[in-house]
């Protein structure tokens, strides 16, 4: 799923998506300021520092630039942030963080690198930070992001830093095919089942075309978000409670199973090489009933000049199987360098950017945010759905944040269990490609983890 919140052009948004002038109506606590944190705060207490500032290329990037000159007047700190791709920033942190006063924050994709920086020592947990009310305003209120995005954040009870993007796998269905052969929305993964089968082959696309019943990213790693909701909804988690690996259990057997059955009779017969790209496209042209994906593409979607379907859309959760619900939840967040010699005013940096002023910017130009309050404003979140703002809240009270193997070796964890992934969609043996796989992610974890 969700390894995307991406860089993509979005008609009247204008934003590169993946994925506050007014002050936040309702906002409980301490009086705030234009900022968006208590008044109290002593905001100058490290002027004449500089920042280093390592971020990623995304939605919420393009947002927080525009106003960093106004944190420099506020604070007297001086930023200097360099933007870069994904696969340059992971280059660069591999390097950089070990380096004294090289970088004192950056982004980070949690489910893939916090476990490993952490582990490595490479992370300033900001804990102490957020109980120092020298340090955190009383107007900042961490419990105001939802529980599971908080949860997504923090790794061996650390907290890693804010969550500033958020997003969660769900189901992207058509609502006009829908209505018109009497199908409820599903809500269990039986009833998507059901309603594939029935839309599969329907004429929906240009000048009445058959379609399919449902599409997603079918490519091995790439699935790893959807094979985690399906697991969970199975009633089964990663790991077991002696931390050995679930690959070859029965219940992520029942999840493969499923992949295998519903993608190889009801998706496109090449699914196994969709990314989000093929996939978004053959649903944005209308040739797919329903699609599962992270809801950061929704601008996409919505954006007429894009789309044939733009007006015809619903988003509802990710069915629940027998295992009960299980919206898996995806974040980026900021992070502090273990490294940096200005820990204290980096945290500064993160508080002004994930405050409640700026996250109400950031909803504002369509950006998915983590903090409860925030979508309470309904002028902020006017321009996002109202079912995918309600069913993004949910997720982020009771998700799944593990939407990729929570693992140190986290690439070489993602590409075996993609072998497996690959072998269900494909049609393989699933048992085994489960049990061979389940026996490499034990041998990789043997080589690599430090518990």
């Amino acid at each position: 799923m969700i390894q995307r919140i991406c860089p993509r052009t979005v008609g009247r948004h204008a934003w590169l998506v993946i994925t506050l002038v007014i002050l936040l109506a309702g906002c409980a606590g301490a009086p705030v300021d234009q900022n968006g944190a208590s008044s109290n705060l002593n905001w100058r207490q490290f002027q004449g520092t500089t920042l280093r500032v390592l971020l990623v290329q995304s939605h919420w990037q393009q947002v927080i630039v525009k106003y960093i000159p106004e944190f420099e007047e506020l604070t007297g700190i001086r930023l200097e942030a360099e933007i870069l791709t994904q696969e340059q920033l992971w280059n660069r942190l591999e390097t950089d963080l070990q380096v004294s006063g090289k970088v004192d924050a950056f982004s980070v994709i949690p489910a893939l690198d916090n476990l490993r920086l952490h582990r490595a020592g490479r992370l300033q947990p900001v804990n102490a930070y957020l109980a120092d009310r020298a340090l955190t305003g009383g107007g900042y209120q961490w419990e105001d992001f939802l529980p599971k995005f908080r949860e997504a954040m923090e790794v061996d009870g650390a907290v890693v830093g804010p969550p500033v993007m958020v997003e969660h796998l769900c189901l992207i269905y058509r609502k006009d095919l829908f209505k018109q052969h009497n199908i409820a929305v599903p809500k269990t993964l039986d009833e998507l089942e059901a309603a594939a089968r029935v839309l599969n082959k329907k004429p929906m696309g240009h000048q009445g075309a058959p379609g399919f019943g449902i599409v997603t990213r079918g490519q091995g790693q790439y699935l790893t978000g959807v094979y985690a909701g399906l697991l969970h909804a199975m009633g089964g988690t990663w790991f077991d409670e002696r931390h050995q690996t679930t690959l070859s259990s029965a219940k992520s057997l029942a999840a493969l199973e499923w992949l295998r059955r519903v993608l190889g009779q009801y998706a496109p017969p090449d699914v196994a090489r969709y990314g989000w790209q093929e996939a978004s496209s053959l649903f944005l042209d209308g040739r797919a009933a329903m699609y599962l994906d992270g809801s950061s593409i929704y601008p996409l979607i919505e954006e007429s000049g894009n789309s044939r379907v733009s007006s015809q859309v619903g988003y509802g959760p990710f069915p629940a199987g027998p295992g009960g619900s299980a919206a898996v939840v995806a974040v980026r967040g900021m992070a502090i360098a273990k490294q940096s010699r200005n820990p204290q005013a980096a945290w500064l940096f993160l508080q002004w950017a994930s405050g409640p002023a700026m996250v109400r910017k950031a909803l504002m130009h369509g950006i998915l945010v983590a903090r409860h309050s925030t979508w309470q404003d309904r002028i902020a979140r006017s321009e996002v759905p109202a079912d995918l703002a309600q069913s993004l809240q949910d997720a982020g009270r009771t998700g799944v944040p593990a939407w990729a193997p929570p693992v140190v070796a986290i690439t070489s964890g993602r590409e075996i269990v993609g072998r497996v992934l690959t072998a269900a969609v494909k049609g393989e043996d699933v048992r085994g490609a489960a049990t061979t796989g389940a026996r490499n992610l034990r041998e990789l974890m043997a080589k690599t983890e430090q518990r």
